[in-house]
């Protein structure tokens, strides 16, 4: 029996925060629920549109299966050696004592920032890698694992020593403790790391592309480019969007959450670190291949390329691209917030609108740009004077990647002293006053974690930028695409450098020691 024993009991919302919803509250959340539907609702009008053969033929062929079964194979593998070896890196940086940690730390989560064709690219020029499905798994699980470190690093952090101590006194030994009672108390942040690791291979389009994986996300693709058969790629979205519904439903029932501590003194101690020789050097090894894997070897192709280029860079279009991406990806960010705000303050109420909101922004995670794509080009039509907007585009973009908002933001509103806001009941402010002046400011920092996730994964989207880019708009990875179609690898470089240059600013910032409390649980 575990010596920790873990309630189930949810998290709960601030004081301030529960109650029956405002009718001002209810309709921002049905207007993001409305926008969150957008592809889901075109998804389901496209199918509908073929009749029923058709639909027999898309849905039985034994290519779908194929597709099907190549799809789930491909994210359980990868959702479980990425929440091994995330995990195994933040435990490790959390409990061995390692020189250079800070630094460490923050290089073993810059892999995010590598967009997953520019990571495939560089690992193809090494021609190292295996082809095929092999391949797959080793370049998502590399690039996918810093999303299991980070929420395994915050959960980690929360983690009472006091435990640690009365198992010590036990005679417990480091893997006992680990099992016993590290292990039952991040499994929660485990498992939602793990569900945004799946539901991000569901979405991939870049390295199944590349590597000619059918996956469901080329499948829509190639369905939709070599027949411009919409009702057929529409089907095959809906099979891929209850595969993620199948996940997300998994990990909601496997999942066991702790009762949340909320207090303004802090009641927990950290550990004292492993300082052996031996787990410092394992620790040290393995951390250090995994980096030489992940990032030392996509970024010195890079550098490589960049510096046997040819020609001179073109400072300007290269500004231009860097500009433009800055801009679109920032605009998306900050409709995410306004959009996310109220799905989180509902979803933490649980009403209805905020549970079916907050189920939502996962499903419409993991579809592939080419649907968001499809979708808006159609909303689009029906209002031409935001066809081929940078608006547009930006829209995509918050709703693509809402889901990464929503989850810290809630996060944050349920980690607010409740002793805080039921003081400034006390001095006789409203609720509307408490949370703008009370439980806002104190959940600004995790709201701003979720804000540069939405940016940082809009940077590197691709498909839906390369349908909704107003004409001559080019960012930085459109002009990668379209430098590596033309097999001008060289002349990709530059853009995909200063693209990993930029994104690592972000990538910092959310992944900084301070930051673990507001980060909560990643999804």
């Amino acid at each position: 029996m575990s010596l920790l024993k873990e309630s189930s009991v949810a998290p709960q919302a601030p004081a301030n925060v529960r109650g029956n919803a405002s009718p001002l509250l209810i309709l921002a959340g049905l207007l993001s629920l409305s926008f969150v539907a957008l592809p889901l609702l075109y998804l389901i009008r496209r199918a509908a549109q073929s009749d029923f053969e058709s639909l027999r033929i898309v849905i039985f062929r034994a290519k779908t299966l194929e597709v099907l079964l190549t799809t789930v194979m491909l994210v359980a593998l990868v959702a479980t050696l990425a929440t091994v070896i995330g995990f195994l890196i933040a435990w490790s940086l959390h409990a061995i004592r390692l020189p250079l940690s800070n630094l460490i730390r923050a290089l073993s989560v810059l892999p995010i920032a590598i967009p997953s064709y520019v990571f495939t690219y560089s690992w193809l020029s090494i021609d190292l890698l295996p082809s095929g499905f092999l391949a797959a798994v080793i370049v998502l699980t590399l690039s996918t694992a810093p999303y299991v470190t980070l929420a395994a690093m915050a959960a980690l952090r929360r983690i009472d020593s006091s435990q640690v101590d009365v198992a010590q006194t036990l005679g417990l030994n480091q893997l006992q403790i680990l099992t016993r009672i590290t292990l039952p108390q991040v499994r929660n942040a485990l498992s939602a790391g793990a569900l945004l690791v799946a539901l991000y291979v569901l979405s991939d389009f870049g390295a199944v592309s590349l590597l000619g994986v059918d996956t469901f996300t080329r499948a829509i693709q190639n369905t939709y480019q070599g027949s411009f058969d919409r009702s057929s790629a529409a089907v095959l979205a809906l099979m891929l969007v209850s595969v993620s519904s199948l996940v997300i439903g998994l990990e909601t029932s496997t999942r066991r959450r702790s009762r949340l501590v909320k207090s303004s003194v802090s009641i927990t101690r950290q550990p004292d670190k492993l300082q052996s020789i031996r787990s410092r050097v394992i620790a040290t090894g393995f951390i250090s291949l995994y980096l030489i894997l992940a990032l030392v070897a996509p970024l010195s192709v890079l550098i490589y390329r960049f510096i046997a280029r040819p020609e001179p860079i073109n400072l300007l279009a290269l500004f231009h691209a860097a500009f433009s991406t800055v801009v679109v990806s920032s605009l998306g960010a900050a409709i995410a917030l306004v959009l996310a705000l109220p799905i989180a303050i509902l979803a933490l109420r649980a009403t209805l609108i905020g549970r079916a909101a907050e189920r939502g922004v996962l499903l419409v995670n993991a579809l592939p740009g080419i649907v968001m794509g499809l979708a808006l080009v159609a909303f689009g039509s029906d209002f031409p004077w935001a066809y081929q907007t940078i608006g547009l585009l930006a829209l995509s973009y918050s709703i693509l990647f809402l889901a990464r908002s929503v989850g810290t933001i809630r996060t944050s509103l349920s980690r607010v002293p409740e002793n805080l806001t039921e003081i400034a009941a006390t001095l006789g402010q409203s609720k509307s006053q408490i949370f703008h002046r009370v439980t806002l400011p104190l959940a600004a920092p995790g709201v701003l974690t979720g804000t540069l996730l939405v940016f940082l994964s809009a940077m590197k989207e691709l498909p839906a930028t390369l349908m909704l880019r107003p004409t001559g708009f080019e960012t930085l990875a459109t002009e990668i695409w379209n430098n590596t179609a033309i097999f001008r690898f060289s002349e990709a470089a530059p853009y995909a450098l200063l693209l990993v240059a930029i994104a690592a600013i972000p990538t910092f910032l959310i992944s900084r020691p301070d930051r673990d409390s507001e980060r909560g649980e990643l999804q």
